[in-house]
């Protein structure tokens, strides 16, 4: 038997005055102009809902207050949210969103429509953790221009759901630009749980810990006894229902979010006194065209009670209902899914993915597609499954499925030549060059661009043999050919005509040759990245990023390799450019091993990012594995030398310069710290790979002739090099480690300076090898001190060891007199040392502190109390 509690049935809005109080603070500030956005959030359960539902019932009568809601589908619909509240707005508006139009034209015309509107609008996008890109860039379009708006925005989102690269947090970020108020709803109080559970508050406290949902549901059920999980309170609560209400709540608990009432009009005709019983009993809201759970939690216990050919049946109802009224395909393809129905996902996968594409919705793009090619393949026409098949490898490169997309194109490329169509032949061998170079094949796709051009060659001047040419631009740029790039590039640019797309490749090529030539050359490069980003092609707008960020990094400008890597990053995670993003990711954990941040170094595991993996063999792969090489490498582990001849194998694969050089960098530094033969073979595998093209100049050009030199081989190489380089080509390597040293890689610094033959230079090599623990480095500036007859100072005293900085007794020294104000010359004096010992000193300061200014030295200093 089931004691009820004492109490009120159901949690009042207790202790929520402060986030209302927020609230009428937005609304005040909307009304005079100034809009904001508030996010709500917190675990489910929470009372988010509650509270925004209360707010929007005080201010209904006076205020325009649009709700909608994003649903935990299996591929989300894009825009869903807004298609909620399509009712309520304009025409104009309305008919942007069903007709299917670009989603940055429906951006445009509601905030035209919410900037028209004098009074305020409060604007509810409720569960935004499940928006779809298309939602989240719209939110994004609005973000950015809410304080010229008379609108309060509000999201509500379980931060739980959220994954650390999820795109929506760039529009959060946008938000928090303008002004924003951020909401943190927090369980109720056992003061609060009194009021409602009165003598039972103990029992009811402890078992909800305040949860407001948790709280109802207990008090609606009793705990004596209490059911085993809160699930079956639930199921409790529904089977006292009657037996209609019963059935019309597991037919609506099979549909993530809200169920129009259109559908239920259809899947359930009498469904009126049906869900009035529920609605009584607090289990589910009933609105003027939808019907949704109180929680989704209540929905979610009611949908896992479900036998499997129940679901099956009830998803098929409402399927039933979707087909009589024309529903998004993306929900008529998630319940055909559930119910089995494999002809009408068939049917409708392909116009879903349409629509993905045209909302820009990258990942649900892929998945439809992924289905209309499985399932709908021998429906279509020649010449229809070409251009789907084309798609799909799109939408499975851009979201990093490339085995597929290689598959997918291939076959594509099978399919043209049975209909004898070169131009589609060249296309898709062009197409399938580029998914080989991400694959890391660069033999393959060279082949392949090749193949493409002579075929498109063959009919004439066309604009697919402008893409083709500017592709082998790209791939030549790649490989370090500086001719080949200008030569395909131009012919690319005279064929484009106005085309944005082959012009913004062909430029990036050009301009990038140029910038490898010299660093000052980057405005050809920013000016393609312009081309790029007015035309909106998001792939060439993250590659051209990505070429700034490794060519700044060839000419070792670390800063701004950072900044714009940052940047690739940021645009291709809001444009769900995922497979670019691994690779980025890479990058940039590459960047921090070489400052010495290894605390900041997150490398995926080959073959795996989480939960989603990075497929071996991969670009994203080759960089990732890079990292943990040099990482290996630089700590002596057991598995370096395994993992480099991978690497090298890999990098000679992919044919390009950049990561042939970087891997000939970690070869002749594992020589040097582990008494290997120096890899003086290496140099003429190189050239018979790369060709005297790509090794006569530029920026890793510079870089490779600069390891020839400490390998003692001849340089056949002229024009600029780095700055650190440079010296290294000539031997000075007292110079190249002060180059190093200016940009904060004190690693290449000491590595420099175990090159020189003097005691106070290997000393200062020694101080930064052990402040950085590279153990190989150490030991190798150690034999050399032993071999030259010098004394290897001991490691760190316990003074040293003790004092939170590990900062050895003369580097306290230094920090002291930098802290006096003291320049290196007057420290130099004061200590009677050299002034360069000093700035070595001072740079091993800098490393084992973590700062990059003597203001912020001095600063850490007073901190850890070294003073």
């Amino acid at each position: 038997m089931v004691t009820p509690i004492a109490a009120t049935a159901t949690t009042e809005l207790l202790e929520r005055e402060a986030p209302l109080r927020a609230l009428e603070a937005a609304l005040t500030e909307a009304a005079r102009g100034r809009g904001s956005a508030v996010l709500i959030s917190g675990e489910p359960g929470i009372g988010k809902s509650a509270l925004v539902a209360h707010f929007g019932s005080d201010h209904a009568g006076t205020t325009r207050v649009l709700v909608g809601i994003c649903d935990d589908l299996a591929i989300p619909r894009p825009l869903g949210p807004f298609r909620d509240l399509a009712d309520d707005l304009p025409d104009p508006v309305a008919e942007a969103l069903w007709d299917g139009r670009p989603p940055g034209e429906f951006a445009t015309l509601l905030v035209r429509e919410l900037r028209r509107d004098p009074g305020p609008t409060v604007l509810v996008v409720e569960d935004v953790h499940w928006a779809d890109q298309a939602t989240t860039d719209t939110l994004t379009v609005i973000a950015r221009r809410l304080s010229e708006l008379p609108v309060v925005l509000i999201l509500t989102m379980r931060p739980g759901e959220l994954e650390p690269d999820h795109p929506l947090r760039s529009a959060i970020d946008a938000m928090q630009r303008s002004t924003m108020r951020h909401i943190e709803m927090v369980p109720l109080s056992r003061a609060a749980v009194a009021q409602l559970a009165g003598d039972d508050v103990d029992r009811v406290y402890e078992l909800s810990r305040g949860n407001p949902f948790f709280v109802s549901e207990l008090l609606a059920h009793g705990t004596d006894p209490f059911p085993p999980s809160l699930a079956n309170a639930v199921l409790g609560r529904v089977a006292r229902l009657g037996p209609d209400a019963r059935q019309l709540l597991e037919l609506v608990s099979v549909v993530p979010g809200r169920v129009p009432a259109a559908v239920l009009d259809r899947a359930e005709p009498d469904w009126g006194t049906p869900v009035a019983e529920a609605e009584r009993r607090q289990l589910v809201t009933s609105e003027k065209r939808h019907v949704r759970f109180r929680h989704e939690l209540t929905r979610a216990a009611i949908h896992s009670s479900l036998p499997p050919a129940r679901r099956r049946r009830l998803h098929r109802r409402i399927l039933a209902a979707l087909l009589e009224l024309d529903a998004d395909p993306a929900d008529v393809v998630h319940h055909a899914e559930a119910a089995g129905e494999t002809d009408v996902v068939a049917e409708h996968a392909l116009a879903a993915a349409r629509r993905a594409v045209a909302s820009g919705s990258n990942r649900e793009s892929y998945a439809h597609f992924r289905r209309a090619v499985e399932l709908a393949a021998d429906r279509l026409a020649d010449a229809e499954l070409l251009a789907v098949l084309e798609a799909f490898a799109r939408s499975a490169w851009l979201t990093g499925h490339l085995d597929e997309a290689v598959a997918a194109m291939s076959r594509a490329g099978e399919l043209a030549g049975h209909l004898d169509d070169p131009v589609a032949r060249g296309r898709c061998l062009r197409l399938r060059a580029h998914l080989h170079w991400f694959r890391g094949d660069g033999q393959a796709a060279w082949r392949d661009a090749c193949a493409g051009v002579r075929s498109l060659e063959a009919t004439g001047s066309s604009l697919e043999l402008a893409h083709s040419y500017a592709q082998s631009s790209e791939l030549s740029m790649l490989a370090g050919r500086t001719d080949d790039t200008v030569r395909f590039g131009q012919r690319a640019l005279r064929l484009a005509g106005d085309d944005a797309a082959v012009r913004a490749q062909a430029l990036a090529a050009i301009g990038a040759v140029r910038m490898q030539l010299d660093l000052d050359e980057v405005t050809p490069l920013l000016d393609a990245l312009e081309v790029a980003l007015a035309s909106q092609q998001h792939d060439q707008v993250v590659f051209t990023l990505v070429t700034l960020a490794y060519l700044h990094l060839q000419w070792v400008r670390p800063e701004p390799a950072r900044i714009h890597a940052e940047q690739a990053r940021a645009y291709a995670r809001s444009r769900e450019l995922d497979g670019m993003v691994r690779f980025i990711d890479a990058f940039l954990a590459g960047l921090e091993l070489r400052a010495g941040r290894l605390d900041r170094v997150s490398v995926p595991p080959a073959g795996r990012r989480g939960a989603r993996p990075v497929a071996e063999g991969t670009i994203a792969d080759h960089q990732s594995r890079a990292v943990a090489t040099e990482l290996a490498i630089r700590r002596g582990d057991a598995d370096a030398d395994e993992r480099l001849a991978e690497l090298v194998a890999f990098a000679d694969r992919t044919g390009m310069i950049t990561h042939i050089g970087a891997t000939l960098e970690l070869q002749v530094e594992r020589a040097l710290t582990s008494e290997a033969p120096l890899p003086v073979e290496r140099f003429d595998e190189i050239a018979r790979i790369l060709g005297p093209q790509a090794l006569a100049a530029g920026s890793m050009a510079g870089r490779v002739a600069a390891w020839a030199a400490v390998c003692e081989r001849p340089v056949r190489f002229s024009g600029k090099a780095p700055r650190p380089h440079a010296a290294m080509i000539a031997g000075d390597w007292e110079s190249a480690a002060d180059a190093f040293a200016a940009v904060g890689w004190h690693h290449d610094q000491a590595l420099q300076l175990s090159l020189l033959d003097t005691e106070e230079a290997l000393t200062q090599a020694l101080d930064l090898a052990r402040s950085l623990s590279a153990a190989p480095l150490e030991e190798r500036i150690c034999r050399r001190m032993r071999d030259l007859r010098f004394s290897v100072p001991r490691g760190p005293l316990a003074a040293t060891r003790a004092n939170p900085g590990q900062l050895t007794a003369r580097q306290l020294d230094v920090l002291r007199l930098v802290g006096d104000g003291g320049s290196n010359a007057q420290i130099a004096e004061r200590l009677h040392i050299s002034p360069r010992t000093v700035e070595h000193h001072i740079a091993a300061v800098f490393t084992k502190l973590g700062v990059s200014s003597r203001a912020e030295a001095v600063a850490r200093c007073v901190d850890l109390d070294l003073t």
